[in-house]
């Protein structure tokens, strides 16, 4: 007596079962849409809340006496605009659960964009009107600088690695009410 084994019908090559090409290319779409949104969720908190404090703040340096603060003092203005644009950006990524290391990454790249721009200034590789033109600039700048450094962690900010508090273990090292 033979026994007749079946055999499973060769797959398409559109199959998306066992990792076909399908779910290959709608992982990586998803991965990538996952960092875009990332990225532009930081660059539009970061700009629009640093452009709110940089309208007050220097609104306030008017009001009281320092109407052309930025001309008069343009380093520490580019210091001033730098943390401006930082400090909403920290918050947005605390707020959505990003561990302290990554916070503290982007923070430091802002903030360090900003020192070097006037170590340039400095040492005469730019101008001091040129300086005075980066303030305005300074977002989009701030932006592609923390674009560089995502690229560096893309495991993170593309969510192969969970980055949220509730996601990944190592992420509570350090956080606030943890007790850790």
């Amino acid at each position: 007596m033979t026994t007749v084994t079946k055999r499973a019908p060769p797959k398409a090559s559109g199959d998306t079962r066992n990792g076909g090409p399908a779910r290959k290319v709608g992982y990586f779409l998803l991965k990538v849409g996952h960092f875009v949104r990332h990225f532009v969720e930081m660059c539009v908190v970061m700009c629009v809340g640093g452009l709110i404090l940089n309208l007050a703040l220097f609104g306030a340096a008017a009001l009281i006496g320092h109407p052309h603060l930025r001309h008069e003092f343009p380093e520490l203005a580019l210091l001033v605009v730098a943390f401006n644009y930082t400090l909403p950006m920290a918050a947005w990524m605390r707020y959505r659960g990003m561990a302290w290391r990554p916070n503290l990454e982007m923070v430091g790249t802002t903030l360090g964009l900003g020192i070097v721009l006037i170590g340039l200034a400095w040492l005469s590789i730019i101008s001091t009107s040129t300086l005075i033109a980066l303030q305005l600039s300074f977002c989009g700048l701030a932006c592609l600088a923390m674009l560089v450094v995502m690229l560096f962690r893309l495991d993170l900010y593309t969510g192969h690695m969970g980055h949220h508090r509730s996601e990944h273990p190592a992420s509570h090292v350090g956080a606030i009410g943890t007790g850790r």
